[in-house]
C-alpha cells in the first residue's frame, strides 16, 4: 500500500471516529434519562431495589469506554441518587445502597482507566503512523528525484561515451595510417605506444558501459551450462577445450553473470601461458550452499596476488575484469575467491548461498 492509500485509509478512520464522537453525547444523555426514569418509577414508586440497578452499570460502563475517567462523576451521581432514594424510602441509609454506590465508583474507575490507557496508546500509534506517512512521502519524492537524476546521468554518460568512442575510432584510424607511412623506428615505437593508450581508453569505455548495467535489470535464474556454452566461440579453435557441468543447475544472479565467466576465460587466455583445458564444475557447500568452480591448467596465480586480482587497476592490462566480476556477483550475494596452487593453474570458486541455486528438473 502506497503512502497516498495509507493516508486515505487514515482519513476515513478519522471520519468514522468523528461521526461516533458526535453521537456520543446524545446517546449518553438518553441513557442517563432512562436511568433517572427507572430510579423514580421502579425504585421510588414501586419500591423495587433489585435487578434494575444493573442498568446503571451499563450506563457507567458505556460512559467509561467513551470518556475514560470522566465517567467517575456520573458514577458518583448515580451512587448518590441510590443513597438518597433509599433514605427517602426507609428513612435511613441502607447498606445495599452504599455497596451499590461503591461498586458504581469502582466500575467507573477501572473501565475509565483502561479506556484512557487505550486512547493514549491509539493516539501514540496515530501520531507514529502520521510520522511514517510523512517519511514515506518524503522518501517517495526523494526516490523520484533520484530516478530522474539517475536517468539523466545515464543518458549523459551514454551520449558522452558514444561520442568519445567515435573520436577514438577516428584517432586509431589516423594512428594506423601514420604507422603505415612512417619508416623511422623511433616514430613507429611512439605511434605504437599511442595506439596502446588509445586501446586502453577503449577498454575503459567498455568497463564503464558494463558497470552502468550492473543491477539495472532484475536478477534471474540462469543455467550454468547454457552460460558456459556461449563461451566456446571465444576459445581458440582446436587449442583449448572447455568442460561444463550437466544441464539443469541454475543460479539466481545478475544477467551479467556471463560477463564474469568471460573475464575468467579472458584471464586464462591472456595470462595462463600454457592453458589447454578449462573446466567449469559445481560442488556442494556448507549450509545448503553451492560452489561454482572454474579451473584451468595454466601457470596459476601467486599467493600474494590471489586477493589483489580483484582490486581495481591491478594487472597487466586495465585491471578491471575481476573487479567487475566481483561487483556483478555481489548483486545477489554471490562471492568469488581464488584458491588454486601456483604452477598448477587457477581455481576460482564462486560461493552461491542457499536459496540462490536450484536444480531445474525438480525446481528445488
Amino acid at each position: 500500500m502506497g503512502a497516498k492509500e495509507e493516508m486515505d485509509l487514515l482519513l476515513s478512520r478519522e471520519a468514522l471516529v468523528t461521526t461516533v464522537g458526535t453521537i456520543k453525547p446524545y446517546a449518553l444523555a438518553l441513557l442517563v434519562f432512562t436511568g433517572l426514569l427507572l430510579e423514580l418509577v421502579v425504585h421510588y414508586q414501586l419500591k423495587i431495589s433489585i435487578a434494575y440497578t444493573h442498568f446503571f452499570y451499563l450506563i457507567i460502563a458505556i460512559a467509561g469506554l467513551w470518556y475514560g475517567k470522566k465517567a467517575i462523576p456520573l458514577a458518583l451521581f448515580f451512587g448518590g441518587l441510590q443513597i438518597a432514594v433509599s433514605w427517602m424510602i426507609t428513612g435511613s441509609v441502607t447498606p445495599d445502597s452504599l455497596v451499590r454506590a461503591a461498586m458504581f465508583f469502582i466500575v467507573a474507575y477501572i473501565i475509565g482507566y483502561i479506556a484512557d490507557t487505550l486512547n493514549n496508546f491509539y493516539a501514540m500509534v496515530r501520531a507514529q503512523n502520521q510520522n511514517l506517512l510523512d517519511v514515506n512521502e518524503r522518501l517517495a519524492a526523494s526516490e523520484h528525484a533520484f530516478q530522474t537524476a539517475n536517468r539523466k546521468l545515464n543518458l549523459l554518460s551514454s551520449v558522452t561515451r558514444h561520442d568519445i568512442r567515435n573520436q577514438l575510432s577516428a584517432l586509431l584510424s589516423y594512428l594506423e595510417l601514420s604507422r603505415m607511412q612512417v619508416t623511422d623506428p623511433a616514430a613507429i615505437a611512439r605511434i605504437e605506444k599511442e595506439q596502446t593508450a588509445a586501446h586502453a581508453i577503449e577498454r575503459q569505455l567498455d568497463f564503464m558501459k558494463t558497470y552502468e548495467e550492473i543491477g539495472v535489470v532484475a536478477p534471474q535464474w540462469q543455467d550454468i551450462r547454457t552460460v558456459g556454452e556461449r563461451l566456446r566461440a571465444r576459445l581458440p579453435q582446436n587449442e583449448v577445450s572447455l568442460s561444463l557441468p550437466a544441464m539443469g543447475i541454475e543460479v539466481y544472479a545478475d544477467p551479467l553473470l556471463e560477463k564474469v565467466f568471460e573475464n575468467l576465460l579472458d584471464n586464462s587466455l591472456r595470462h595462463g601461458e600454457r592453458v589447454k583445458q578449462i573446466t567449469i564444475s559445481t560442488r556442494p557447500g556448507k549450509d545448503g550452499g553451492l560452489f561454482l568452480v572454474y579451473v584451468d591448467d595454466g601457470v596459476g596465480i601467486r599467493n600474494e596476488d590471489k586477493e589483489r586480482v580483484f582490486v581495481k587497476g591491478f594487472g597487466k592490462n586495465t585491471g578491471l575484469g575481476m573487479f567487475l566480476s566481483r561487483e556483478i556477483l555481489a548483486i545477489t550475494d554471490l562471492a568469488i575467491i581464488e584458491n588454486g596452487v601456483f604452477g598448477n593453474g587457477v581455481r576460482f570458486e564462486i560461493r552461491v548461498p542457499e536459496g540462490k541455486h536450484r536444480t531445474a528438473a525438480t525446481g528445488a
